[in-house]
């Protein structure tokens, strides 16, 4: 009964503009009114904000309810934090996402999870309204990451590491950022940080995370249906453009093993932003630039272990890099240039026999909302969702994000306006693997019975103005052209 009676009472005063409350005298002690905290009680967060004398017998009640009821249903994961209310990382990939869960199981996964699966954590995003979380191995400021003002997400950035904050186990993979770096002043530019209360007791209760979303019919789309329904404003609105972002590629080797084809993501319109000196090679295509990549080599025929590639398809510039240019092996820090296109390297497995140097162009901050074949929850993988694309024979792209994978029937080179602006963590793939069933030659530049055979069409490739070409020849004295070139 006073359980409900506190909720009712929160629930009555939300809506009431009131200055905030110091976190720091949260407890029986409290004799202020003008309150407006985030609170965790076993159903998740809740906003509260309420206004009273500050004798009133009723406030002296409501206090005696909070402190008796409230407080040890709060986790102790709360110590360890201090939140920024309506900020959000921006512009990098989180180590886990998960779904239908309250701001305080999202800390305590933090805390008590995130280090057994390998990484370490160091601030989550949750978003109020979807009731989904990210977390990060970083305070924000990594690799190009940016803490932004959206008005749904709060972020909490750990504050301990010690007592009832220690990690339960030492991360396999470590963290993004060393945590001792936590502690500088990253976020002076955000006023009145709020710091969580320490004077809570710990409770290691285990939770049982749903890691898999629960779809509802306004937030992703059915099988049945031809369009993705439009998200919320705040999930939909474009990142801020910026000169340079960070591109995730878990390929962590320059060779691919037997079963594995070597690929290429292709950005148009970026570069890998780099003071190293590359291998240039000069005078080649865009294929011909991908092809030496694949083999290790430089333009004299030296080994040289090559990650990305950076091409200039005016000037016919190749520029190859190497493992020192790539954060922990599985960033590339790229930018936008015009003038260049960034092809960065990976292994790819599937069913489906795709050729190698298959080429797969990405449309970042983008998305898709037509001919939907399936989604698949539960990727966190780009690599992952292109090849359940490769493997579809109906599918021509995909939109991805971490955490979801959304098959479609149409791709952006065949039909740009399926294009819409996206996130800052979606992103459309096209199938390159497509262009190894090429469709047969048109009638008029069929085989000659004059001259001798035309050889087998090649493999669709970048090779003219980022232009998908694809050349055959044949051996001819007598004929006037031995080389036939068409657009794929």
């Amino acid at each position: 009964m006073q359980m409900q009676f506190i909720r009712d009472w929160a629930a009555s005063c939300v809506d009431q503009n009131l200055p905030p409350y110091d976190a720091q005298e949260i407890g029986p002690a409290i004799r202020k009114c003008d309150t407006e905290r985030h609170v965790v009680d076993r159903v998740g967060l809740r906003r509260i904000s309420a206004f009273c004398p500050e004798d009133s017998p009723t406030m002296q009640l409501i206090l005696l309810i909070f402190s008796v009821f409230l407080l040890p249903a709060v986790d102790a994961s709360l110590q360890c934090f201090n939140v920024h209310p309506s900020h959000a990382v921006s512009n990098s990939d989180p180590i886990v996402e998960l779904f239908d869960v309250t701001a305080g199981e999202c800390l305590n996964y933090c805390i008590s999870n995130a280090a057994s699966m390998g990484d370490g954590c160091s601030s989550v995003v949750f978003h109020r309204k979807h009731n989904t979380c990210q977390l990060y191995g970083h305070d924000g400021s990594f690799n190009g990451a940016q803490v932004v003002f959206i008005e749904t997400h709060d972020f909490y950035i750990r504050s301990s590491w010690e007592g009832t904050c220690q990690d339960k186990t030492s991360p396999k993979r470590g963290y993004k950022q060393r945590p001792k770096q936590f502690s500088s002043p990253t976020f002076g530019q955000f006023e009145n940080p709020l710091a969580i209360s320490k004077n809570f007791q710990a409770q290691n209760n285990s939770i049982d995370l749903q890691l898999v979303p629960n779809f509802t019919e306004n937030q992703f789309p059915t099988k049945n249906g031809e369009s993705i329904p439009e998200p919320q404003p705040a999930s939909l609105e474009a990142p801020e453009k910026t000169d340079k972002t960070a591109f995730r590629n878990p390929t962590h080797e320059n060779q691919c093993s037997k079963n594995e084809k070597v690929s290429y993501f292709v950005l148009e319109g970026y570069r890998l932003s780099s003071d190293a000196t590359p291998q240039l090679l000069n005078g080649v295509d865009q294929s011909s630039c991908i092809m030496y990549c694949s083999q290790n080599i430089n333009a004299i025929g030296n080994v040289i272990p090559c990650y990305s590639v950076n091409f200039e398809p005016t000037n016919e510039v190749c520029k190859l890099y190497g493992k020192q240019q790539r954060e922990l092996q599985s960033w590339a820090q790229v930018e936008r240039d015009e003038e260049y296109t960034f092809a960065d390297k990976f292994c790819l497995q599937t069913k489906k026999d795709c050729a190698s140097e298959s080429t797969y162009i990405v449309h970042l901050y983008k998305q898709m909302h037509k001919k939907i074949i399936s989604y698949i929850p539960g990727l966190n993988s780009k690599v992952a969702c292109l090849s359940e694309c490769i493997d579809d024979i109906n599918c021509m792209a995909v939109t991805y994000k971490p955490g979801l994978c959304i098959l479609h029937s149409e791709s952006p080179s065949t039909d740009s306006t399926v294009l819409v602006d996206g996130s800052e963590e979606t992103m459309v793939i096209e199938n390159g693997c497509q262009a190894f069933s090429a469709p047969p030659p048109p009638a008029d530049i069929e085989e000659s019975a004059e001259g001798g055979q035309w050889q087998e069409w090649s493999l669709c490739q970048y090779g003219v103005k980022n232009k998908r070409m694809r050349v055959r020849q044949r051996d001819c004295d007598d004929c006037e052209e031995n080389l036939q070139m068409e657009r794929c």
